[in-house]
């Protein structure tokens, strides 16, 4: 299309957000619309512009009659006559970039799948006005015990009698499916779905009305017209959180979009995140959960062994009545080892850790791939290995010795199946991989269940309740649900009285005492180690100017490679927009000089990672 230098339009100003890959030009920039290109130039409609003397793509925000800008250049062209965002989308997308120290285009490239040229050819017409009462319950819904996820989830979103649309965040593709067999008519939203399919129903959504809308971490920014509900399943996933700068996360962006658009928000799980039980406390979401009663018994060992002795009669008596489900920490053979003798952990020359992968492969370093066919102790010289945080495909191999004849199954990793229909035997799984046996299991037996409690990083106890509660949802009604851990551990009165908060509201008063998440907003910096420490600095500078609140915290800078460093600021929620506003500023200078870019994370899922 022909380029015009003015427009006799009443509005012939178009505000756009640029995609410059420049960071610090994240604000909006007028452009001139051209009068052939009035009548396409819309809200959410993609063009073509000129900015610093070469064509980029931007996207239009509004149009207006006036502009402070002078010396205005003319939209170049319109890449697709289809808006692809509402101004609720795009206010939304806004406040996603400022809550995290964003370009704007950080957020819409998740928001917005790719363009497909043969889809813009339908015909896209607004669907018929929805007229519906929003209610604005905002809620957590516990589950039930002995039941799938997916079944009661089906039962609440049949109980809410939509008048418009509703929106359900999956944590993972999996979840999808299984919902979308039960919503056959649903839109599905998911980053798996072919290209051209996925680019079809998103513009069904943002055109549709009185819809089901099924998706994954980026369907939260769908652009629903007559959005109703949106229901987040298992918010706590660290599925929910973006990979890619700036990490974003469903849980908080939904949040955003429920206040703004002033519609129902609903989290559905086994067992809440402790922002979610957080704001449970403070009434912000009510709290919904039926009494029931889980049959539950733990099992310590003696000496080291994978299946108490006591447990293996219960294990017997339960593979005549059906198949038994075991859940192993992590995946694999063996992680970690060794030396049986005089229990010095064994490590490679290079320094690397030493692994076992199979039962008949030898052990072998981690960093180096160096194989060890003749291992030895390097301090008492023993040959013979101890084999610590033992994987599924180690316990597959101990339990198939222990119960000969059995079938045994396994699914993790990248060998996950969804449904288990044999009428007995055993099934080895990882949390993640657990597939359902549809009478359900005779008996759950969760494997070093510490080891779920113990790990390093300040998720660790969140992750294993969730994990504990919700493997009894695969189990019979009238299942044991055994954990092999000490007996006195405090998640085995939680889960039978099927009550998490018994162990959530102690680790919200242990976490509020320090200041740590989810009472603060936590900000991960990753720059490089020469610099780490003048900025360190320049940060407590300005602290002590006033330009930050006097109550941020600084930890680091620790190294987190030989080149890069970490500083970790945490400041109490109230306080969380300056800290980040700050930072928003101090890369903004970084790219106006052209200096590398620093990682920034807001509220990242884990401090350790």
């Amino acid at each position: 299309m022909r380029r015009a230098e003015k427009s006799s339009s009443q509005r012939p100003i178009a505000q756009v957000w640029v995609d410059s890959g420049v960071f610090h030009l994240d604000g909006s920039f007028d452009y001139l619309i051209p009068d052939d290109l009035s009548a396409v130039v819309d809200v959410g409609i993609r063009v073509q512009v000129p900015f610093n003397g070469r064509e980029v793509e931007a996207i239009i925000l509004s149009r207006s009659a006036e502009s402070v800008q002078g010396g205005l250049k003319p939209i170049s062209k319109v890449v697709s006559p289809v808006s692809v965002a509402t101004t609720r989308s795009l206010a939304l997308i806004a406040q996603v970039a400022a809550r995290w120290s964003a370009h704007p285009y950080d957020i819409l490239r998740s928001a917005i799948p790719p363009r497909v040229a043969s889809v813009d050819k339908f015909s896209w017409l607004d669907g018929p006005s929805s007229n519906f009462k929003k209610q604005k319950v905002r809620g957590y819904i516990q589950l039930p015990p002995y039941q799938p996820q997916i079944k009661a989830v089906v039962e609440h979103i049949n109980s809410l009698n939509a008048t418009g649309s509703v929106l359900i965040l999956a944590p993972d593709s999996r979840t999808v499916s299984e919902l979308l067999i039960a919503f056959p008519q649903a839109l599905v939203l998911d980053s798996d779905l072919p290209r051209q399919e996925r680019y079809r129903n998103f513009l069904s959504t943002r055109y549709g009305s009185k819809l089901i809308v099924i998706g994954t971490r980026s369907a939260v920014f769908a652009p629903i017209t007559d959005l109703e509900t949106i229901v987040v399943l298992d918010e706590g996933s660290e599925h929910h959180y973006e990979i890619r700068t700036p990490g974003w996360n469903v849980r908080d962006v939904a949040m955003t979009r429920s206040i703004e658009e002033e519609c129902s928000l609903v989290f559905m799980g086994y067992c809440p995140s402790s922002e979610v039980a957080r704001l449970i406390e403070l009434k912000w979401l009510t709290y919904s959960c039926q009494s029931h009663k889980v049959l539950v018994q733990s099992f310590d060992k003696s000496s080291g062994e994978l299946i108490p002795s006591r447990l293996i009669s219960k294990i017997r008596a339960a593979l005549k009545q059906g198949p038994i489900l075991f859940i192993a920490p992590t995946k694999g053979y063996a992680q970690a080892i060794t030396c049986s003798k005089c229990r010095n952990i064994a490590r490679c020359e290079c320094g690397g850790k030493l692994i076992q992968k199979s039962a008949t492969a030898a052990i072998s370093c981690v960093t180096c791939s160096r194989e060890y066919a003749q291992w030895a102790c390097a301090w008492c010289k023993s040959q013979t290995p101890f084999l610590l945080r033992r994987g599924s495909d180690r316990f597959a191999f101990e339990i198939g010795a222990a119960f000969p004849g059995e079938q045994i199954s396994q699914s993790s990793g990248d060998l996950i199946f969804a449904e288990y229909k044999g009428q007995r035997g055993i099934v080895i799984a990882t949390f993640g991989a657990i597939p359902i046996y549809q009478p359900g299991y005779s008996l759950v037996v969760i494997l070093e269940a510490q080891q779920f409690f113990s790990q390093s990083d300040l998720r660790a106890q969140e992750r294993a309740r969730e994990m504990a509660f919700h493997v009894a949802s695969f189990a019979h009604k009238d299942a044991l649900i055994a954990l092999v851990i000490a007996t006195d551990h405090p998640i085995i009165g939680a889960l039978s009285a099927w009550k998490p908060a018994l162990l959530s509201q102690r680790e919200l008063r242990e976490r509020s005492e320090v200041g740590l998440p989810p009472y603060s907003r936590a900000v991960t910096l990753d720059i490089t180690t020469s610099e780490a420490a003048q900025l360190l600095r320049g940060l407590e500078q300005a602290r002590d100017d006033g330009r930050l609140p006097p109550t941020v915290k600084f930890l680091g800078p620790s190294e987190l490679r030989s080149s890069l460093s970490r500083i970790v600021s945490l400041v109490p929620i109230e306080d969380g927009q300056i800290l980040i506003s700050l930072l928003h500023e101090f890369q903004r200078r970084r790219s106006a000089s052209k200096k590398v870019l620093s990682s920034i994370r807001v509220d990242p899922y884990s401090l350790s990672r």
